[in-house]
Order: structure tokens, then C-alpha cells, then sequence
């Protein structure tokens, strides 16, 4: 197996995450137990909601919220464009069908001019996404939504942490799910939460992470280990999340302050070292917010294309380091041509963002002199790319 010298993104776990996964091996519950309470309390907690819901991924989190709203068939959801294939995928699960919003080309998420031409009496939500951690946008997509009457579900999944003024990401949406995805600030392997004011939405979102039970106990505290009285609301997922998995994420969200300053450390470095070239386009983040940065990203100029930086993620991986191509545009994935007809050109920021997009190594241990590798090495790249395509 190859191993990176510096690769895309690396766990960051310390002796306290560890013995809070052992724990959870000395006790008698796998799932559903007290590591599953702990982290629903943190991550209402770091987002400031009153409900949080564990659930085993937050691909299929974005799945049980369009759910517990109802969304279905004959209903229509506006999706960012650029953003990771999971948004769409739950929408299509549900049966209803996306409609693809164009992209602002400084904050790179859902341009609230376009999202709003794609609004039809059909239209039952929208998905809000900060995307690469940045919730630049997102109070406009929120006053839009409520502007039509329609909820706004926040994929926070790759900004836990990210801020815009005092707003915290997660708190945007009518219902938000985070995510603690492998290259993630906070970094479970697997494993989401949906967070929400609503009680109602958090009640449907408990029971469609369990197959639509609703179970009861014969008395107050009783312990699960004892059984249960078994009651279904309808149907559901298997969506449980894991003790193990619980446990290792609200131990990271307990010192989650900690690594996102490591993590603005840093992005400073690469910021540093790369500014002023001028074939490359640095993340543009206000000056009231700040972010996770569960990835660093840059974009090339539009003397590149996609071939280009393709080929200049290939030159990174021959030199063992770490790169990416997110994202590759949602209405352009073949399932998604084949089932709605969707081509090139109807979303042509979002196409011109996807076609030079570089993600770089981000990790909370990343040293300085690793930035200087990774920006040395993609300075070398970007310009011999220049000089044989002239």
C-alpha cells in the first residue's frame, strides 16, 4: 500500500480519544448507549440547537431530514451545484427531484440570485451548504428561504466549527446535519448529527434512524439493556451510530476551540506562501467569519482547464503528496444526466469552479515545513503545466 509522505488529510487522536473508544469496549452497550447522549450534548452544544440526533453518517443524516420534512415525490429541492454528491443523492432517495442552483464565484456556495430563479411552486426546500467549511452566503440563502416559506436544510457536514459574525454553521438551517467524516476537524472515520430547534423534526428524525420505532420502556430511566416495548411510526433506516464512533467524536468535540486553531495556523502558512501568484486563486473567507478548513483549497486561473489540473494532481501524487479534485459538478454525474437530463452548461460558475479546483493537505499536526513542500511542489507543477500548454 502506498503511504503519502504528506497526505490529504490525517486524524487528529489524542490518548483521551482513545480511552473514550475503550470505554465504550468495557461497557455493555454498542450502540444506542450513553456515548451516543454524551455526543447528541456536544454537538448541541457546539452549535448552540436544543436537538441533536446521532446518526451513522451524515450522508444518509441528509436523507432522514428531507424525510422528517416530509419531501417526497412530486416535490422539488434546490441543490448547490458544486457541493459533494451526497446532497444530491438524498434528495434523489427521497424520491424527489433536484433542482441545480449555479454557484457564487467568490464564495463559491449557492448563489441566492440564481437558487431563486430556480424556486416553483413545487420547490419544498432548499439545501444550504458551506461549502469546503466557508458559510459565506448562507444568512442570504436563509432570508430567501424565508422569503418563499420554505425550509432551508443546512449540510454542515465538512464546517463544524466555521462561524459567520456570531452565527454558528449548523445553526443556519430549519435542520442541519454535521458530519465526522475522515478528513474532518472532528474525525470519527463515520458518523453525523442532525440538529434542529424543532422538537417535532427531532422526534421524526430519532425514529427514522431506527427502522420508524418508537419504542417505550415499561418505566422512567429504565435501563435499555433491560428491553424494550417495541413500537413502529413507520418506516425508517438502519442508521444507528455506534458507540465506538460516538465516543470518539464528542471527545474531539469536547477540545474542538484547540484544533480549529491549529488548523488557522496552518491555512496562515499556505495563505503566506501562495499569495500573490498569479496563476492561482486563494480562498476568499469575510472578515467576519471563520472557518474549520477541513481541507486547503485553491483555485487556477482560467488559462487552466480541467485537464490541467488533473495533471497537476497527478505531478502532487507522484511527488507523495496529497491532492484532490472537489468537486466535481452534481448535475454533471452520470446517474444524474441519465435520470434528469442535465448537461453541460446549465450551471456554468459552479462548471468553471469544478474544472480548476485543487484541495492540498490540511491536518491539525501538519508541521510548516510540510506547507513549504506542498506549495514548492505545486509551484513547480503549475508552471511547467503553463509552459507546455502555452
Amino acid at each position: 500500500m502506498i503511504k503519502f509522505d504528506i497526505p490529504l488529510s490525517r486524524p487528529d487522536l489524542t490518548d483521551g480519544d482513545r480511552d473514550a473508544v475503550m470505554a465504550t469496549l468495557d461497557g455493555q452497550r454498542l450502540t444506542n448507549g450513553p456515548a451516543l447522549i454524551a455526543l447528541e450534548s456536544e454537538a448541541a452544544r457546539v452549535t448552540r440547537r436544543p436537538f441533536a440526533v446521532g446518526v451513522s453518517s451524515s450522508g444518509v443524516g441528509m436523507q432522514i431530514a428531507l424525510e422528517a420534512l416530509e419531501i417526497g415525490p412530486g416535490d422539488e429541492v434546490v441543490v448547490p451545484a458544486f457541493s459533494y454528491a451526497a446532497n444530491v443523492n438524498a434528495v434523489i432517495a427521497t424520491g424527489a427531484t433536484p433542482v441545480f442552483a449555479d454557484s457564487d464565484p467568490r464564495t463559491l456556495n449557492m448563489s441566492a440570485v440564481d437558487a431563486e430563479c430556480r424556486i416553483t411552486p413545487r420547490t419544498r426546500a432548499l439545501i444550504g451548504v458551506p461549502v469546503f467549511g466557508n458559510a459565506a452566503g448562507l444568512p442570504e440563502l436563509i432570508a430567501l428561504c424565508s422569503r418563499f416559506e420554505i425550509p432551508m436544510v443546512e449540510n454542515a457536514s465538512e464546517a463544524v466549527g466555521s462561524r459567520i459574525g456570531s452565527d454558528l454553521v449548523g445553526k443556519f438551517g430549519r435542520i442541519s446535519v454535521l458530519g465526522f467524516g475522515p478528513n474532518r476537524p472532528v474525525a470519527a472515520g463515520e458518523g453525523g448529527a442532525i440538529v434542529t430547534h424543532d422538537d417535532r423534526l427531532a422526534a421524526a428524525c430519532r425514529g427514522l434512524r431506527n427502522q420508524g420505532r418508537i419504542d417505550r420502556m415499561s418505566f422512567p430511566e429504565q435501563s435499555l439493556d433491560l428491553g424494550m416495548l417495541m413500537r413502529f411510526a413507520g418506516r425508517g433506516h438502519d442508521a444507528r451510530l455506534a458507540e465506538p464512533l460516538a465516543a470518539l467524536a464528542a471527545s474531539q468535540l469536547r477540545r474542538i476551540d484547540a484544533t480549529l486553531e491549529r488548523r488557522e495556523q496552518v491555512a496562515s502558512w499556505y495563505m503566506e506562501r501562495l499569495a500573490g501568484h498569479p496563476e492561482v486563486l486563494l480562498p476568499n473567507i469575510p472578515a467576519n467569519a471563520s472557518i474549520c478548513w477541513p481541507l486547503f483549497w485553491v483555485r487556477l486561473s482560467d488559462r487552466f482547464c480541467a485537464d490541467d489540473r488533473d495533471e497537476i494532481v497527478a505531478g502532487l501524487h507522484r511527488h507523495d503528496i496529497g491532492a484532490a479534485n472537489h468537486y466535481p459538478c452534481l448535475h454533471l454525474l452520470p446517474h444524474v444526466r441519465r435520470a434528469y437530463g442535465t448537461s453541460l452548461g446549465m450551471c456554468p460558475v459552479a462548471e468553471t469552479l469544478s474544472d480548476r479546483m485543487i484541495t492540498l493537505p490540511m491536518f491539525t499536526s501538519m508541521r510548516e515545513s510540510q506547507v513549504d513542500q506542498v506549495c514548492q511542489t505545486l509551484t513547480l507543477l503549475i508552471g511547467r503545466t503553463r509552459v507546455t500548454r502555452g
